[in-house]
């Protein structure tokens, strides 16, 4: 993979979580940007392609629906993965489901996602997304379904 696909962005405003993918997914020979807050990750947008995005739903300042619509994206943006808990479900019915290529549900299991996120680099890899990859995640009880549907 070229350094753009080994390039994942994780936007939370929470440290440990950060920290935590950080080193799931520098286990799996991914290159990680942080992010605390939208702005953050707009700014690190600018200067970075990215193979894929971890997004927290819910922060403070610019959340994830806005950092979703600030995206300045070339014809083939990156997958993006939410992060969210129970309480974000209303939240998410009023994104555009084009935008967002899986969901996950807080508490998770770093491994777990760092998996999903590994995968969708690797796709990425191999084609762009066109679509939906939806990656759900239950706690206690992983649920992982991976639905890849690319442009032709």
């Amino acid at each position: 993979m070229s350094d753009v696909q080994k390039r994942v962005l994780v936007v939370d405003d929470d440290a440990d979580i950060r920290a935590m993918l950080g080193v799931a997914l520098q286990g799996r020979a991914l290159t990680v940007d942080e992010a605390r807050d939208g702005h953050e990750a707009l700014a690190l947008m600018k200067d970075h392609q990215y193979a894929v995005i971890v997004l927290d739903l819910l922060m403070p300042g610019l959340d994830g629906a806005g950092v979703l619509a600030g995206m300045n994206c070339t014809d083939a943006p990156p997958p993006v993965v939410l992060v969210i808990t129970a309480a974000d479900r209303r939240e998410i019915a009023r994104l555009d489901p084009r935008r967002i290529h899986g969901v996950v549900r807080k508490p998770f299991d770093p491994e777990e996602l760092a998996e999903v996120v590994a995968a969708c680099a690797e796709l990425r890899s191999r084609k762009a997304f066109g679509t939906m990859a939806i990656a759900t995640m239950i706690a206690g009880s992983p649920l992982l379904a991976l639905l890849n549907r690319f442009q032709g």
